[in-house]
């Protein structure tokens, strides 16, 4: 009975963290997620919706509007960035009304839902670029968060027997001695 409870608990939990954030909800049950298919067939995709994200590249506020342009990354089921995946290109984002640039700064993880509105001529550095563009209808800012996981589990951690121990027998200069570790960046809101 409680393994049924635990693994029902554990279903519960693996659902809710799979769903999208509210503000990245769109009408259409399949909205474009991937930057190539509106490169490959701009006119075909025209006025259809989208769900993309990444890399702010620079942001402007201009008199109605904020212009973003964007670095995209594929995005996870719940709309996050992938890190460190290659880039599908650059697009501009137009969000209605002024945003704070230090908030979306570049460099910062971004997701926006909107429709492709068609092209806009520009470059990047001197290389002349054709962007997708985006009316925004809603976005979501992501942080990147990094935590230390050791290579060795904690239930396979060796008992202390020097002078560095503590009363419980966990070594107190471990990490002076070589243990195994990474850092891993997530994405979380």
């Amino acid at each position: 009975m409680f393994s049924k409870l635990f693994l029902g608990g554990i279903l519960v939990f693996m659902v809710g963290c799979a769903s999208l954030p509210a503000t990245l909800v769109t009408k259409s049950k399949d909205p474009i997620t991937d930057l190539t298919v509106i490169l490959q067939h701009p006119q075909a995709n025209q006025g259809k919706e989208i769900r993309l994200g990444g890399v702010i590249a620079s942001i402007r506020n201009e008199q109605l509007q904020t212009r973003i342009e964007m670095v995209a990354m594929p995005l996870t089921a719940d709309g996050r960035p992938i890190l460190h995946s290659p880039s599908q290109g650059r697009f501009i984002a137009y969000i209605h009304g002024f945003l704070e640039p230090l908030e979306y700064t570049k460099g910062r993880l971004l997701t926006v839902v909107g429709r492709f509105s068609g092209d806009e001529k520009g470059k990047i550095g001197q290389y002349p670029y054709i962007f997708p563009v985006v009316q925004v209808s809603g976005e979501q800012l992501w942080q990147v968060q990094q935590q230390v996981q050791l290579n060795d589990p904690f239930w396979m951690h060796q008992p202390c027997y020097s002078f560095n121990c503590d009363r419980w027998g966990n070594d107190l200069m471990m990490s002076n001695f070589g243990v195994n570790g990474r850092i891993v960046e997530r994405v979380v809101l």
